[in-house]
């Protein structure tokens, strides 16, 4: 299958994955239900279904967050396995997006929580008395979220500009413009409130719709469903 063949494959299966993302009917749907049972229940009769799979009645936020964290884990996997080889390695590198809160919270001073314990994919990352491994860390290939005095989100952008593959210039410019645009939400869903993330997320939600129609057979958009996905998540 040659590389354009192979792309144009990897286009179609995520425009079907697209169309199965959960719309804003939906979570209105979802936003009515009392209790976490209850949700799932209702949840697994629509577009949720895929992602809730890992998840009981007796989940707690932990273990809800290690589910959604593997459930990405798998469709990164399922996604870079459709695209051409140079694409692999920019995309699996998201992977690693679920846990800046963490490299954050340990750039900073602060110690592992308790819950790193319930995910087995992170005890790999951490040495026999229960730290964090830079040596683990860089066998996993995370090593590039290791980088003393500079903020793990950027060292995260650094390392998946550096992964893309040589680029046309209006692919390019596409992907600058997906970064530019993230980095800038994610700025002001740092500042934000509880009374206003969720407006900021369906904003940030219908660009990225709008960037998903506008970049038929782009690279970008392999990325922007990807977001969609961890910002449904």
């Amino acid at each position: 299958m040659t590389r354009a063949v192979r792309f144009a494959y990897a286009q179609a299966r995520i425009q079907a994955r697209f169309a199965r993302l959960p719309s804003d009917a939906d979570w209105q749907q979802l936003a009515g239900v009392r209790g976490l049972a209850g949700f799932l229940e209702e949840a697994r009769a629509g577009t949720l279904r895929y992602w809730v799979k890992p998840l009981s009645g007796a989940s707690d936020s932990h273990d809800i967050e290690v589910g959604l964290r593997a459930v990405f884990r798998e469709q990164v996997a399922e996604i870079a396995g459709w695209l051409p080889e140079p694409w692999r390695d920019a995309v699996w590198w998201t992977r690693w997006l679920v846990l800046i809160p963490l490299f954050e919270r340990l750039a900073r001073g602060g110690g592992l929580p308790d819950w790193i314990g319930r995910d087995h994919d992170l005890q790999e990352l951490l040495d026999e008395s229960g730290s964090l491994d830079p040596g683990r860390v860089r066998r996993a290939g995370a090593g590039g979220l290791l980088g003393a005095g500079t903020e793990p989100a950027t060292l995260w952008l650094t390392e998946w500009r550096r992964r893309w593959p040589p680029l046309k210039s209006e692919s390019l410019h596409n992907l600058e413009d997906l970064a530019t645009l993230l980095a800038r939400h994610l700025e002001d869903f740092r500042r934000a409130t509880p009374e206003n993330a969720w407006a900021l997320r369906r904003l940030l939600r219908a660009r990225l719709g709008h960037l998903f129609h506008r970049r038929p057979l782009q690279p970008a958009v392999v990325f922007i469903y990807l977001a969609l996905v961890l910002l449904d998540m």
